[in-house]
């Protein structure tokens, strides 16, 4: 019996064809199509049409034309979801559930109705283009509710119960409680919404389910899982996806942009840039993640977008440099080992994305001597865990500067401890003349003896140092070259700091000096000094007696004018210095309640200086300075936080890179094109920086006019090496 009844079924496939599917499925497009327009149109505010309202189509005979006609021009239509009442506009998020009904209604009814396979795959096809590819634009653009709109309140992810949450909830209208809370009593419809649940669901009210990440950032679940179903209702049609990418990668274009502006009008510090960059990288990752489904285009997309806005200039990689730098420095000051790596891993996520990686390098290990000389560091152990990260990523040559700081500082210590056992060995010391300056007591001096090619350098002159501190440099001096046969020392005065004592007269009705003990730069000592024999000078004495640089001298004067920490009294009104002749005199009203006295520097542009035209020099010659409170942000190191263009010394190094690569491949290869040259030579120093073909030109033209390279004489654009 089951083999006739298949035998009629196989006889009466073209009848059926030709009878029944093509009009079966071309009602079924013509219905659906009318049916999501509608849903979608501006101006109508109408519910899904129940199945039951087409007869036709609840026996199995598929859709009705005249009976979906006449239901779909009627006002009045009531919604099966809304208890009876006339349905209220559609939000994109209510289209997505109720598409996702739609589907699986269609399916089931295909199996029900025991269609064959060629009418259930067209028909499938046919909703899926009408119900999603057809919209796929405006379900992601659509104002208030769509995918783009969701994204942005995602973005923003407020605070769970603050003020700009309830506000983003009122933004979102038709997903907040009411839209959405109709539909947590009836559960989720389709695999892929329910397998959300966990993340926080897709009803309740708007912003409320949201929960905070691993690194302490707000994420909202709840939008998070109506970003998820619309994905999985896209993903369908794979092609309509494209809509959802382009839309996330949209988005953080936007809000990166933004962050850049806040940068270029100094509204917000560079470690707030990088801050807003962590956690912009933290909702994105959990959309991809969650509401993407992991999935490696999105991923990539997301990737590119970051790239986009970070390296449109130099100021991220600055930017960058300057977290690091106060994460290392108080940020993570008593962290465990897990909250460490953490905040490692997610600045290392960050690095990865800069082009200039080089920048990066300049900054860090600038920031990085001020730490080690200046003892700053919040943990050695962070320190050296950060150093290891950037030689994973990028290799040893990369960090081999740094890794030799670390070891410099070391063999400064050890190089201390001998010079201290040596002092207390020496019998018999005559007296040196030049410590009557200090009262015939040698000034204790603590050296840090660095190696010229591995820290940062303004190439500063150094300045006069006062008589007794001359002394004690010479005695550290003749002990280290006799130590160490074959070497040079070259004093970096600019970047030294002192402790002197100041004593003054005693307040009315006292008799006892008061005494202050002054933690100092170098540059301050030098000019504190001179007015142990004079109460007033002016601006060019002070310059003709020290030899500080201007700009510099200017700096550290104005710090030592300030309302808080009046050492010296500046004749002119004002903040800046008013010229040559402008006075400074001792302050003996000076007072302070703590005995010992830190004295800041002011900035240079508090100072009435300027920044502009900075100077190259990156590497100090193999010397030290008194102390260790470095300066390595002064003019003519090159390197101005929050400074967009690429640093002069990083300019050279590259030019040298960039010459060196060129050399080394054509070496190899002997002929070689323009182009191919270009590829090999960006791939091969993509790992620091991103050389520009116009770059790579000018080099090549260098090469050429030095004869290390030549132009074939039959195809001008291929290049021979020579020997």
């Amino acid at each position: 019996m089951n083999n006739n009844n298949n035998l009629a079924r196989s006889d009466s496939v073209p009848v059926y064809e030709r009878d029944f599917e093509e009009s079966f499925l071309g009602e079924s497009q013509d219905y659906y199509r009318s049916e999501s327009a509608s849903r979608l149109s501006q101006g109508a505010a109408v519910g899904l049409i129940p199945p039951s309202s087409s007869s036709n189509r609840s026996r199995g005979g598929g859709p009705s034309s005249s009976s979906s006609s006449s239901n779909l021009d009627n006002d009045d239509i009531m919604d099966d979801d809304n208890d009876g009442k006339p349905a209220a506009r559609y939000s994109a998020m209510e289209y997505v559930r109720r598409a996702q009904r739609r589907l699986e209604e269609e399916k089931t009814r295909c199996v029900q109705l025991d269609l064959p396979v060629q009418t259930r795959v067209s028909l499938m096809r046919i909703v899926e283009t009408e119900l999603i590819e057809q919209h796929a634009r405006t379900l992601v653009e659509m104002e208030g509710s769509g995918f783009a709109s969701i994204l942005k309140v995602v973005a923003g992810s407020p605070a769970v119960g603050s003020v700009a949450a309830a506000s983003a909830d009122a933004r979102l209208g038709v997903m907040g409680s009411t839209a959405l809370g109709r539909e947590s009593g009836r559960g989720m419809m389709g695999t892929g919404l329910s397998s959300m649940d966990g993340g926080g669901g897709m009803g309740g009210g708007g912003g409320g389910e949201s929960s905070l990440s691993s690194s302490g950032i707000a994420i909202d679940r709840a939008r998070i899982a109506d970003l998820a179903a619309m994905y999985d209702l896209f993903g369908r049609v794979p092609s309509s996806v494209n809509h959802l990418r382009d839309a996330l990668s949209e988005r953080i274009r936007l809000d990166g942009r933004a962050l850049v502006r806040d940068q270029e009008t100094n509204v917000a510090p560079p470690a707030s840039f990088v801050k807003g960059v962590l956690d912009m990288r933290e909702r994105f990752h959990a959309v991809v993640n969650i509401a993407m489904r992991g999935e490696k285009r999105a991923q990539k997309r997301m990737s590119e977008a970051f790239e986009d806005f970070l390296n449109a200039d130099a100021r991220a990689a600055n930017c960058l440099a300057v977290y690091v730098d106060e994460l290392l420095r108080v940020g993570l000051r008593g962290a465990d080992e897990h909250t460490v790596a953490r905040e490692l891993d997610r600045v290392i996520v960050i690095f990865r994305y800069l082009a200039d990686k080089d920048v990066f390098e300049a900054y860090y290990k600038n920031h990085l001597a001020k730490r080690l000389l200046g003892n700053k560091s919040g943990s050695e152990e962070a320190e050296r865990a950060m150093v290891s990260l950037l030689k994973a990523e990028c290799g040893y040559q990369f960090t081999s500067k740094l890794e030799g700081m670390f070891n410099d500082m070391r063999i400064s210590k050890e190089t201390s401890e001998k010079y201290r056992s040596h002092k207390k060995g020496l019998v018999n010391v005559g007296v040196d003349v030049r410590d009557s300056e200090n009262g015939g007591k040698p000034v204790d001096v603590e050296v840090s003896v660095l190696s010229n090619s591995h820290w940062p350098s303004q190439n500063v002159q150094p300045c006069i140092l006062p008589t007794a501190v001359g002394a004690a440099m010479d005695r550290f001096k003749n002990y280290y070259l006799t130590t160490y046969t074959g070497r040079k020392l070259s004093w970096q005065t600019s970047t030294g700091s002192a402790e002197i004592r100041l004593t003054l007269p005693p307040l009315k009705g006292s008799t006892k000096p008061r005494r202050h003990d002054l933690s100092v730069t170098t540059y301050q000592m030098c000019i504190l000094v001179l007015f142990n024999d004079r109460d007033t000078l002016t601006l060019k004495q002070i310059r003709d007696e020290t030899q500080i640089p201007e700009e510099e001298l200017r700096r550290h004067l104005v710090s030592l004018c300030t309302p808080k920490h009046r050492i010296l009294r500046k004749g002119s009104k004002g903040k800046g210095i008013s010229g040559d002749d402008d006075t400074f005199a001792y302050n003996a009203e000076f007072t302070s309640k703590m005995t010992r006295v830190k004295i800041p520097l002011v900035s240079m542009r508090d100072a009435g200086g300027t920044v502009a035209g900075l100077g190259s020099g990156v590497g100090v010659a193999e010397g030290g300075a008194a102390g260790g409170g470095p300066d390595f942000g002064a003019p003519n190191g090159g390197l101005v936080d929050g400074s967009a263009s690429v640093p002069v010394a990083v300019e050279e190094d590259r030019r040298h890179l960039l010459e060196a690569a060129i050399v080394r491949i054509m070496k190899a290869r002997k002929m070689l094109n323009h182009n191919d040259l270009v590829a090999e030579v960006t791939r091969q120093l993509s790992g620091r920086f991103v050389p520009s073909p116009q770059f790579v030109k000018k080099r090549v033209e260098s090469l050429i006019e030095r004869e290390y390279l030549e132009r074939d004489e039959q195809d001008r654009r291929i290049y021979r090496y020579m020997a």
